[in-house]
């Protein structure tokens, strides 16, 4: 028998922010296409243990409002799009579901979650 699927794994995914669908659409061809693997790659991810080439990791210091509870802050993860580390993306994780946020720019990304 298989171990439950618990903790700090990712069980979802959910890409539907308006922001981040704007700003999705912006991006070159080849960007979205690098974007698309990592973030697919995200499904079943354990936290603890992601792969290196992702950076995947929490702002220090910085909260953002929840998706599930607008009265609640959370941390804020990113993860890089690109293997160039130019492009990467925002999200919140609550109940094992990463709700993205923004993407684009590293920098923009870092400076507003």
């Amino acid at each position: 028998m298989n171990a439950p699927i618990e903790g700090r794994t990712i069980r979802g995914i959910d890409l539907n922010n308006d922001a981040y669908r704007a700003r999705w659409k912006d991006l070159p061809g080849n960007v979205q296409a690098e974007g698309k693997k990592a973030i697919q790659s995200m499904l079943f991810m354990e936290l603890d243990a992601p792969p290196a080439k992702l950076h995947l990791h929490t702002l220090k210091n910085r909260e953002v409002q929840s998706r599930l509870d607008p009265t609640k802050k959370v941390a804020v993860w990113t993860i890089h799009l690109t293997a160039d580390d130019n492009y990467k993306a925002s999200f919140t994780l609550e109940h094992g579901t990463a709700y993205f946020r923004t993407c684009g720019k590293h920098d923009a990304v870092d400076k507003k979650p």
